[in-house]
């Protein structure tokens, strides 16, 4: 596991580094840039300050999720976790490695097994419900304003239809908790003898506590769930509002709702990329998207400090966070062991 990870990270940071140069070389003039006025440090320093509070935001929702559920974990540990799953995300082809990660550091932060991957759903969930309000803004009320390439518009189209689908799979595990119980029952009794019928019944308690989790967390009452939805559009919010902060800092003006549109149709397709982190198609992806948005004498240089606040930065903060939560836990069980 750690080599697949050394593996992702090398072939992530390499795709990402060498497209995003090969943009830069391709597009910057800079005689352009000095008439633009390139390079307003304080619009920098702002991404900056957004990308922590976005951290923050996503950090309280995670305790709140866990803590719904019986957990007690803070809010700067929930700061960790979320940097910790996203490591997981950006060195795994198509960002599978997230839910199984934030699940394990649930799990080792008190919560059951069964509860902790509930809570790892739901937080996904909430997120899909986030960007089910962007889907059908855009495809409803910002259709003449939000205008695309014909290719784009059949992917967006495509895109979004594989998202629905993904969003009620999702809804069925989370609004109907039981459903796992329910299929464990109905598999052959004759399933139930040897290492496989050890493994099902250990599955079938995990999914009782899956079920208990999230009994647990609807009977908190609509105010907390309010609280963790609020909390996932906001930091949304906050993750794409860099996007017109970076422009500026680039002494661009360019329109924000262009901007994050585009953006936020690129985070949809991301899950079809099987590349760690996207790295190479999501900069080459956004140099097609922003062509006629932003200038092109920018546009490298644009695409480069984008990935620099969400890939590079959160990449080395998770894997500090990651290494942190696993010595803690090495040292721990270390600690355990000499007292028994």
């Amino acid at each position: 596991m750690h080599f697949n990870w050394r593996r992702g990270v090398g072939i992530s940071v390499g795709l990402s580094v060498v497209v995003a140069l090969i943009l830069i070389w391709k597009t910057l003039n800079l005689e352009a840039l000095r008439n633009l006025g390139l390079l307003e440090s304080g619009f920098f320093g702002l991404a900056a300050a957004m990308l922590f509070v976005a951290i923050g935001i996503e950090g309280r929702r995670i305790s709140l999720v866990a803590n719904a559920m019986g957990g007690k974990i803070n809010w700067f540990k929930g700061c960790t976790l979320f940097l910790s799953c996203t490591f997981a995300q950006l060195v795994t082809p198509m960002g599978l490695g997230e839910i199984p990660a934030l699940a394990y550091l649930y799990n080792k932060n008190g919560l059951k097994l069964g509860a902790s991957l509930a809570a790892a759903i739901v937080r996904n969930f909430i997120t899909k419900l986030a960007f089910a309000a962007g889907v059908v803004w855009l495809f409803v009320y910002a259709r003449g304003r939000v205008q695309y390439g014909p290719v784009t518009n059949e992917l967006f189209t495509v895109v979004a239809l594989v998202f629905a689908v993904t969003l009620f799979v999702n809804a069925a595990y989370v609004l109907f908790p039981r459903i796992n119980e329910k299929i464990f029952a109905k598999l052959p009794r004759r399933w139930r003898k040897g290492k496989f019928g050890q493994w099902q019944q250990r599955m079938e308690v995990e999914a009782s506590e899956f079920a208990v989790g999230l009994k647990i967390l609807w009977a908190r009452g609509p105010w907390l769930l309010l609280r963790i939805c609020l909390l996932s559009l906001l930091f949304w919010l906050t993750w794409f509002g860099m996007l017109p902060v970076l422009a500026r800092g680039l002494g661009v003006a360019a329109d924000p709702v262009s901007l994050i549109s585009s953006q936020f149709v690129l985070t949809l397709a991301l899950p079809f990329i099987p590349v760690p982190g996207a790295s190479g198609a999501l900069e080459l992806a956004m140099a097609g998207m922003y062509q006629g948005v932003m200038p092109t004498a920018v546009l490298g240089l644009f695409i480069l400090s984008w990935r620099f606040f969400t890939y590079y930065l959160l990449l080395i903060l998770g894997a500090i966070s990651a290494l942190g939560t696993l010595w803690g836990t090495a040292h721990g069980s270390r600690e355990a062991s000499q007292v028994n």
